[in-house]
């Protein structure tokens, strides 16, 4: 739909609209995942979507090289991996006395 090709989500032949919409598994596409979170898949996507709001979030992690997730999440990650995800403060450490 954002590139234009087709005017509804369902009218795109690869599309797993159709399935949400039906409710039912595929040989692709499992819909529970998705109706859990949204439960009414038709009106979820009927929703107004401000994209520069939405993916304001998504192109600065990226920009930045972090991921996004909750803080609960990172801190999950980062015990996971070892790696530094959450940005500490910043600036020169203050000396110890």
């Amino acid at each position: 739909m954002r590139a234009g090709k087709v005017k509804r989500a369902e009218d795109w032949p690869w599309s797993s609209v159709r399935a949400h919409y039906a409710g039912c598994d595929d040989h692709v596409v499992r819909v529970s995942p998705a109706l859990e979170r949204t439960g009414d898949f038709r009106a979820f996507l009927g929703e107004a979507f401000d994209e520069s709001f939405t993916y304001a979030a998504l192109r600065k992690a990226e920009s930045l090289g972090r991921p996004i997730g909750s803080p609960e999440w990172l801190v999950d990650i980062e015990a996971r991996t070892g790696l530094d995800l959450i940005p500490k403060k910043r600036g020169p450490k203050p000396k110890s006395i």
